[in-house]
């Protein structure tokens, strides 16, 4: 079994009783390797030793790649950098880690190379409400995805090694989440009046929820190291970049929310129980893999132009 495999099982098993991620596991590792391919010697250098001074390099990041890399110095940088994408999903079962936000929350000892030991969970979307039919939407408040991901771009450059190399793997993850786009709204209706949690509470057949539709959407869960080559390289060539890519991460949320109300929520306001699931309206599944396919194309774009802007 490939490491990806072993990875994308305990992923599953970890996330099992958790709120959905954002993407699957081998979506993120996809949009890595569409940044990487694009990164200019500069900035790919500056990833490369970022990467290495992470305290989890030697172990999360370039476990198995020994039989990818063999003693080839380059290709074992991009591995790692491609493998850093998914690690702040990882960190929800992760006991080194704690909830921070919990009620009661219990620290753990910091660790050498970190920052904090926090697995901040929250910094992976932003609620903008949606009223479905009239009913009041909540503000989420501070921290969340579109407080941390400016802060991580402009903190990128500036910051310490430590921290930068702490950093790197969250920017990675969080412009993949910025780019899903059931991590940027929650639904509220006079049926769930505090909002459905991105989807999350929305039950659909088999035995799904509607942020995992989308999670799932862009690529298989179960792919090995030259799967997810062969997949950056179709979705790339489907997609490929234009000319006017924002570098705004309001930009890029706000195209999220644009397409969580003319795409995402367009089977009506029902929600479904985990015990009468809806079943979604013909060909939906079908548009949201395109959809998802196409974010995925341009939030590995856009990685690749932020690190290219910052990392000079």
């Amino acid at each position: 079994m490939s490491l990806i495999r072993r990875l994308t099982s305990l992923a599953a098993a970890l996330l099992l009783a958790l709120p959905a991620s954002a993407w699957n596991f081998t979506g993120h590792l996809i949009i890595a390797e569409i940044a990487y391919e694009r990164l200019t010697p500069q900035a790919r250098a500056r990833v490369d030793q970022m990467i290495q001074d992470h305290p989890d390099y030697s172990g999360i990041f370039t476990q198995g790649a020994a039989g990818v890399t063999k003693d080839d110095p380059a290709a074992r940088a991009r591995y790692a950098f491609i493998h850093a994408a998914p690690w702040p999903d990882m960190l929800r079962g992760d006991m080194r880690f704690y909830d921070e936000a919990s009620a009661d929350a219990h620290p753990t000892p910091l660790l050498p190379g970190f920052p904090d030991m926090g697995r901040h969970l929250t910094w992976h979307y932003f609620d903008m409400g949606i009223s479905g039919d009239g009913t009041p939407v909540m503000e989420m408040p501070p921290p969340h995805l579109m407080t941390e991901l400016p802060r991580l771009l402009a903190e990128i450059a500036a910051a310490d090694s430590r921290q930068a190399a702490y950093d790197l793997p969250w920017l990675e993850h969080l412009v993949g989440d910025v780019h899903q786009p059931l991590h940027l709204t929650s639904r509220f209706l006079r049926s769930q009046p505090k909002g459905d949690a991105g989807g999350n509470l929305v039950f659909v057949e088999p035995g799904r929820n509607l942020h995992s539709v989308w999670d799932g959407a862009a690529s298989p869960r179960d792919l090995n190291d030259d799967d997810i080559v062969r997949y950056a390289r179709e979705i790339a060539a489907d997609y490929p970049a234009g000319t006017t890519l924002s570098l705004d991460p309001a930009d890029w949320a706000a195209e999220s929310l644009e397409l969580d109300k003319s795409a995402v929520y367009t089977f009506g306001l029902e929600t479904g129980t985990k015990d009468l699931p809806l079943q979604l309206p013909a060909a939906y599944e079908e548009k949201a893999k395109r959809i998802a396919r196409q974010r995925v194309a341009i939030a590995g774009y856009r990685l690749a132009l932020v690190l290219n802007k910052y990392l000079q």
